[in-house]
């Protein structure tokens, strides 16, 4: 069994011309050999995946983890999630708006995080009041600045141990609509075990927001790969792909 599966989820028949392009860029640059599964909703119409990847496999979820942002929230925030996908020690989400720009996974499965998304420049600042942390003193401030999750590594055993560790978080996240990345880099930032790069490291394995920022933090060497990169400065992202952007620019520009 391979170390890491590459997991596409899928949540319409046929994805959009940017959607399609994106993925077809990104498998291309995967090392042969990479195990690639799509992960959908029951009943889907898996046709185009299967004749545009060979040996595309579907692995099928209830259909509600697909149908909005809350259910894919839910089945990210759960452990039945990572352990369907436990035989491989880590899982790299490539959503269908991420873009890889090389393969670089070897060298990141052998750093000791269990966890990696592009950053949040800004941060993201909330108070935690809940598992070990209601302490009837008003809780705990936490500021994270890495953990989106659209193009992001997972170990997933840690993230099991991780959804363990807070289960009064994972009720809360849920009911307030946060979303599934911020459980993991709030609470993976609080935990006793949990490890997260800051994130000029992680600005190295996928980017984001204000992405020219961390270009020139990093010297000019793109990232590995970026998510939502045609709603973000897309013509960041246009300069790094070469020829290819001469095709893909007018449906940018739409």
């Amino acid at each position: 069994m391979s170390t890491i599966a590459v997991v596409v989820p899928i949540y319409q028949a046929q994805p959009t011309e940017l959607e399609q392009f994106s993925l077809r860029h990104s498998l291309a640059q995967l090392k042969p050999g990479r195990t690639v599964l799509f992960a959908g909703p029951e009943g889907l119409d898996f046709s185009w995946y299967a004749a545009n990847f060979a040996g595309a496999t579907l692995t099928a979820f209830e259909p509600e983890c697909f149908g909005s942002i809350k259910g894919y929230n839910r089945l990210l925030m759960s452990k039945a999630f990572y352990e369907r996908f436990a035989p491989h020690e880590f899982m790299l989400i490539l959503q269908t708006d991420a873009i890889l720009l090389r393969d670089e996974l070897d060298d990141w499965t052998t750093r000791p995080f269990d966890y990696v998304g592009a950053p949040w420049p800004d941060g993201v600042e909330i108070m935690v009041n809940l598992d070990r942390f209601a302490d009837g003193l008003g809780g705990k401030k936490v500021k994270v600045h890495v953990g989106n999750g659209g193009l992001s590594l997972r170990r997933n055993r840690a993230c099991i141990d991780l959804l363990a560790e807070f289960p009064q978080a994972i009720d809360f996240f849920l009911r307030s609509g946060s979303s599934e990345d911020l459980f993991f880099s709030i609470m993976g930032s609080l935990s006793q075990h949990f490890l997260i790069p800051n994130e000029i490291v992680a600005s190295r394995f996928a980017l984001e927001l204000k992405p020219d920022h961390y270009h020139r933090i990093n010297a000019q060497r793109p990232p590995m790969g970026g998510h939502a990169w045609w709603k973000y400065q897309p013509d960041f992202w246009l300069a790094l792909l070469g020829d290819q952007a001469k095709t893909i620019a007018p449906l940018v520009a739409r």
